[in-house]
C-alpha cells in the first residue's frame, strides 16, 4: 500500500499526517503545500470528499432523502414565481425575494406548509427504522477473560486485610490502657524505691571521703627490727644523775 493509500485509508490517519506535516513546517520553515506534496498525490480537498463518500457508503440510513422544513417546501413553490416576477435578478437576488414572500404570509397560510414538515418528519423516520431493521447486526465486543474476576477479587480482598489489620492496630492501645489502670499504679509503687535506692549510694560516696577510715589491727605494719648499735660504756657522773632521778617519787595528777 503507497503511503497516500495509507493517509486517505481512515480519518484518523489523515488528521494525524495533516499535523506531522504542519509541525515540520514551522519546525523546518517551508510551506505546508510543498511538504504535503511531498506526502501525498492527492490535495486535502480530494481526501476529505473521499472520507465522505465512505462514510455515506457505511451508514445504511444515508440512503434516505432527510426531512424537509417548511421554508424549504414554500421555497420550492415560490422561486420560480419570484423568477418570472425578475428575470435579471442574481441568485443572492432571488433568495431574498423568497424570504421577503415568507414573511409576508399569514398564519393559516403558513400552518399549511407546517404541515407538509410533519408529515416528511414522520415518512423519514419510518424509512429509517425499515432500513435499521433489515440492515446487518454489528459484530459482538469481545468480552473479557473470565480469568481476570478472581484476580480483582482478591486484590479486593488484600485491601480488606489491609484495612481490618490498620483499625486492629489503632483500636488495641486505647483498650488496654483503659482495662489496665491498676497495672499502672503498680508499677509505679513498684518504680518508687528505685529512686531511694539510687539515691542512697550517691549520699554516702559523697559523706565518705570526709571520715577517716580506721585502720584494723592486723593491717598495721610490723615493726622494723631494731638496728644493731655498739655497747657504750657510761661515764660515773651520768650514772649517778640516772639513780637520783628513778629515785624520785612521780607526781600523780588529780
Amino acid at each position: 500500500m503507497s503511503l497516500t493509500a495509507q493517509i486517505g485509508s481512515s480519518e484518523a490517519t489523515f488528521k494525524l499526517s495533516q499535523k506531522i506535516v504542519s509541525s515540520l513546517a514551522e519546525k523546518f520553515s517551508f510551506k505546508f503545500e510543498d511538504g504535503w506534496a511531498t506526502v501525498s498525490t492527492r490535495t486535502l480537498e480530494n481526501i476529505q470528499k473521499r472520507l465522505k463518500r465512505e462514510k455515506r457508503r457505511a451508514n445504511p440510513a444515508s440512503s434516505i432523502k432527510h426531512p424537509r422544513t417548511a421554508f424549504s417546501f414554500f421555497t420550492q413553490k415560490q422561486r420560480p414565481l419570484s423568477q418570472a416576477a425578475h428575470p435579471e435578478a442574481t441568485f443572492g437576488q432571488l433568495s431574498r425575494f423568497v424570504s421577503e414572500a415568507w414573511k409576508l404570509l399569514t398564519p393559516e397560510q403558513m400552518a399549511s406548509f407546517k404541515a407538509l414538515e410533519l408529515a416528511d418528519k414522520e415518512r423519514y423516520q419510518v424509512e429509517r427504522a425499515t432500513i435499521l431493521a433489515a440492515a446487518p447486526a454489528p459484530a459482538p465486543v469481545a468480552e473479557a477473560p473470565v480469568a481476570e474476576a478472581p484476580v480483582a477479587e482478591a486484590a479486593k480482598d488484600k485491601k480488606v486485610r489491609k484495612v481490618k489489620a490498620k483499625t486492629e492496630e489503632v483500636a488495641a492501645p486505647a483498650v488496654v490502657e483503659a482495662a489496665t489502670p491498676v497495672a499502672k499504679k503498680a508499677k509505679s509503687a513498684k518504680a518508687a524505691p528505685t529512686v531511694v535506692e539510687a539515691a542512697a549510694p550517691a549520699v554516702v560516696e559523697v559523706a565518705a571521703p570526709a571520715k577517716k577510715a580506721k585502720t584494723p589491727k592486723s593491717a598495721e605494719p610490723a615493726a622494723e627490727p631494731a638496728a644493731e648499735v655498739a655497747p657504750v660504756e657510761a661515764k660515773p657522773s651520768e650514772v649517778k644523775a640516772a639513780k637520783a632521778t628513778s629515785a624520785k617519787p612521780k607526781a600523780v595528777k588529780a
